[in-house]
């Protein structure tokens, strides 16, 4: 029976939760982990309707007056919650043990749960150690290992995957309300690192051009501090009126182009975090040299860790030309 139809990879997550619901035998807890953007919300969301999915042909069918009423957010037994202090806790579970107001199940979505403070997160572990029969709850988190690890031994820990490029880039193909290049949608796919969410978000049209221009920034500002001549002087000029987050983001982004230049040094068949073009990559790594390429890596990975340590924004910039040269040669 196909579940999850809507839901794009995680194929271990759709076959766990897919047989729970066809066989109506759920934990009363579980913990879905994975990267921004990975669909942790809609996995839970669709677990919820599959729950109390009406259809006997295969759940959630998307079409019952339960399922549309949880995927509309408005199923008073389906509630989320985001909280940090212990106070919200106790808030909640004032109401844990109330009888389901239109189903046979209370389910209560946690988005980043990591956020909860210990004190929190000792007081919804009662709950999760004594659990109403008719209580399901999914803690969403980037990160499980913030949680106590007797609230991990208490629930099944579902894990989220980044997702293939050209899967995203299909999707983004398919579904998008306004039209986009190629180019321009591969710019968007390579941004979001796998994660489905994150590229859909990046599909704003006045986000997309930012991320375009970002890159292209970020591209030139690294193929001038590898010639490291008056151009590259001037760009960084331009950048001393940055924020100290933004030149740190700004670098980060052009670490990724000098280490995408440098794996193809080393092989023309490596995987590409940055370029969308691996012929236009592999043509720039033909004309420097390793060391030159490795020293402009280090100068840029030392900026970013002085800006870490709040050094003067304008030297540590003018620096990495320095060290570029000097590490380089």
């Amino acid at each position: 029976m196909e579940i999850f139809k809507t839901l794009i990879g995680n194929n271990e997550i759709k076959k766990t939760l897919g047989s729970a619901i066809a066989s109506s035998s759920f934990s009363h807890a579980y913990i879905i982990e994975g990267a921004q953007g990975t669909g942790k919300r809609l996995i839970a969301t669709l677990a919820s309707a599959g729950i109390f999915c009406s259809s006997s042909l295969g759940r959630p069918c998307m079409e019952c007056t339960s399922c549309k009423r949880v995927l509309d957010g408005i199923h008073t037994d389906v509630r989320y919650f985001e909280i940090t202090k212990v106070d919200q806790v106790r808030e909640i579970k004032q109401g844990l043990y109330d009888a389901p107001n239109e189903s046979d199940f209370k389910i209560y979505i946690f988005e980043n749960a990591h956020k909860m403070n210990i004190k929190a997160q000792n007081a919804l572990l009662i709950s999760l150690e004594e659990p109403p029969k008719n209580v399901i709850f999914f803690l969403l988190t980037t990160d499980a290992g913030a949680l106590l690890e007797t609230i991990r031994s208490r629930a099944q820990i579902l894990r989220t995957e980044l997702l293939d490029g050209e899967v995203i880039f299909k999707y983004l193909k398919e579904n998008l309300r306004f039209g986009m290049n190629d180019e321009a949608l591969r710019e968007i796919v390579i941004a979001s690192c796998g994660s489905l969410g994150y590229a859909i978000d990046l599909t704003d049209e006045k986000k997309a051009l930012e991320l375009i221009e970002r890159r292209k920034s970020a591209l030139d500002f690294t193929l001038a501090v590898i010639k490291n001549d008056a151009y590259a002087v001037s760009l960084l000029l331009s950048y001393s009126g940055y924020g100290r987050e933004e030149l740190k983001e700004h670098l980060s982004l052009c670490l990724s182009v000098i280490g995408d230049i440098i794996l193809l040094k080393k092989d023309k068949g490596a995987p590409l975090y940055f370029f969308t073009s691996r012929e236009e990559a592999l043509q720039i790594a033909q004309k420097h040299q390793l060391g030159k390429l490795m020293g402009v890596y280090d100068a840029l990975d030392e900026a970013i860790s002085a800006l870490n340590l709040n050094s003067n924004t304008a030297l540590t910039l003018m620096s990495i030309l320095v060290n570029s040269k000097k590490k380089g040669s």
